[in-house]
């Protein structure tokens, strides 16, 4: 028998603040770059693709990060 009181729930998962920061950062310049590239390869004089994928990416990355972070 146990005597620690707490000992029977399961320990908390910590979070790796790189890996967020990782996460919101690779989103944007991803999905920033690939909207380069369409602008690029369709001739456009002002960017349009660049800052939807640079939306798109740091939406994505927020809702990856806020499904990875620990439920309490």
């Amino acid at each position: 028998m146990n005597d620690r009181q707490g000992s029977d729930r399961e320990p908390e998962p910590k979070v790796d603040a790189m890996a967020i920061v990782g996460t919101l950062l690779a989103g944007p310049l991803c999905w920033g770059g690939i909207g380069w590239l369409a602008d690029w390869l369709t001739d456009r004089a002002t960017p349009l693709f660049l800052p939807i994928g640079i939306l798109l990416g740091l939406g994505g990355s927020i809702y990856l990060v806020w499904r990875r972070l620990p439920k309490h």
